[in-house]
């Protein structure tokens, strides 16, 4: 891969994890809008507005486009509107595009989901991430779509672990539900599978991909393995209920296991079990 790549959200996790290891020779640029990013050549943007991403697409040129940006505290923007901005101006461009969604697309009743399952999203964050992608899809048929689920990182700190380990060490506890399932992913797993992805053929990676761990585990289970790891006290972490949980006013998917039949027959990265990752026994490699 030697064209032009504009990664947005860039000092996301995941756009982090993507400028860390991107292929060499290929010039990479990335879009922030908090925290500046390194290892790119960083432009400060707002994505929601289309003026300002068409500018910036203009000048970059790039050749593939991969948007990981979002934001949950105005989905309507940071979800929607950013990613109709991004791609408009990829299609204007005339880019390859890869997009990153999420497993709560689906209503967590029908589990597992395939590619080709029909969203119902449940939530209102799930509307937003179903709307982007039919957005996506609109304005570049030939996106690649990637449904993933929670992301972690194996050796940095990421906002769910954060969010874990300070309220063990503050001495609060932390109430993780014990009835939604999702399959997390290593975040250094899901940067290579989105790699991979983008060097393969326009005509055989267009479309929607699972790309998820294979081990399906609760809130609460993720929690202990966390702590476990971390030499954490697993007593501070509770069980609780989506459905009875007070303050919870929406309560999310019981089960959002998604199947990577696609993935598992063309990349040859495979994700690995959260559980081998947190407890650091399971080196990844490449299928031989």
């Amino acid at each position: 891969m030697s064209a032009v790549v504009l990664v947005t959200g860039g000092a996301g996790l995941l756009g982090s994890a993507l400028l860390a290891t991107a292929p060499a020779g290929s010039p990479v640029h990335a879009t922030w809008r908090r925290s500046p990013v390194t290892g790119a050549t960083g432009h400060r943007v707002e994505l929601s507005d289309p003026s300002a991403v068409g500018d910036l697409m203009a000048r970059v040129r790039p050749g593939l486009v991969v948007h990981t940006a979002y934001g949950k505290a105005d989905g309507e923007r940071d979800i929607v509107a950013a990613s109709r901005s991004v791609a408009a101006a990829t299609a204007a461009v005339g880019a390859d595009l890869v997009h990153l969604s999420s497993d709560v697309v689906f209503d967590g009743e029908h589990a597992p989901y395939a590619e080709a399952d029909a969203p119902a999203p449940l939530t209102q964050y799930g509307r937003w991430k179903h709307t982007a992608e039919r957005e996506v899809l609109r304005l570049v048929p030939k996106a690649v779509v990637i449904r993933t689920s929670l992301i972690l990182a194996a050796l940095l700190p990421d906002p769910m672990t954060a969010w874990i380990t300070g309220g063990i060490r503050a001495g609060r506890g932390v109430d993780l539900f014990v009835d939604q399932l999702r399959c997390p992913i290593a975040v250094e797993d899901l940067a290579a599978q989105v790699w991979e992805l983008a060097g393969l053929p326009a005509a055989e990676r267009a479309g929607v991909w699972h790309l998820v761990g294979p081990e399906a585990v609760s809130r609460y289970t993720l929690g202990v393995l966390l702590a476990t790891q971390l030499g954490l006290p697993t007593s501070a972490i509770r069980p609780a209920s989506s459905t009875t949980r007070s303050g919870v006013s929406e309560p999310g998917p019981r089960d959002l296991r998604l199947t990577t039949a696609r993935a598992d027959a063309v990349l040859r990265h495979r994700a690995r079990p959260i559980s081998d990752v947190l407890s650091d026994r399971a080196p990844h490699a490449p299928r031989s």
